[in-house]
């Protein structure tokens, strides 16, 4: 998956939100610093690729997962990693 396909992704995510809103923007833009970060330890390290389907995977997750404290119960190592890593990423960001 290459940064333009991620970008897009996150894009398409992003569209409800306000092109005024700060927050917002500063949330997706360190979901995709981690994606990519995350993309690219895993192909270096382990020769796995993070497709768009892991992603969005993992985007499903996201709200719930941050809505209830809990993560969600699944077989896909590769999202559930991507989620966790978005989780504690978010968890650094200051409040506007």
């Amino acid at each position: 998956m290459d940064d333009d396909t991620i970008y897009r992704l996150f894009s398409r995510v992003a569209e409800g939100a306000s092109k005024e809103n700060h927050a917002a923007r500063e949330v997706f833009s360190t979901l995709i610093r981690a994606t990519l970060k995350y993309r690219d330890i895993m192909l270096a390290s382990k020769k796995i690729v993070v497709t768009v389907a892991d992603v969005r995977a993992a985007l499903d997750w996201l709200i719930p997962a941050l809505n209830s404290g809990g993560l969600p119960q699944t077989d896909n190592k590769i999202s559930f990693d991507l989620l966790k890593l978005w989780l504690d990423e978010l968890k650094y960001l200051k409040p506007s």
